[in-house]
């Protein structure tokens, strides 16, 4: 699937639906994982604002069983 041109929030919602998650659960394991609170509001906004970081949208990934990986255009 490509996703060059999605904006985080595209890209999050899709691999929470089907990673079958909620944000409050998600931002729990993030918690676990980091040790690190993330207040919900404050997570929603920065994927609104398409200010997620690289290293969370990482860590995302791999709680939800995901790799993030980068090809070569083929074009």
């Amino acid at each position: 699937m490509d996703i060059t041109d999605w904006n985080n929030d595209e890209i999050v919602r899709l691999v929470m639906a089907k990673g079958h998650i909620t944000q409050k659960v998600l931002l729990k394991n993030l918690k676990n994982k980091n040790g690190e609170e993330i207040p919900q509001s404050t997570f929603s906004c920065k994927i609104r604002r398409n200010a997620l970081k690289l290293e969370e949208f990482q860590n995302i990934c791999k709680i939800l069983g995901y790799r993030v990986k980068i090809e070569p255009d083929k074009n």
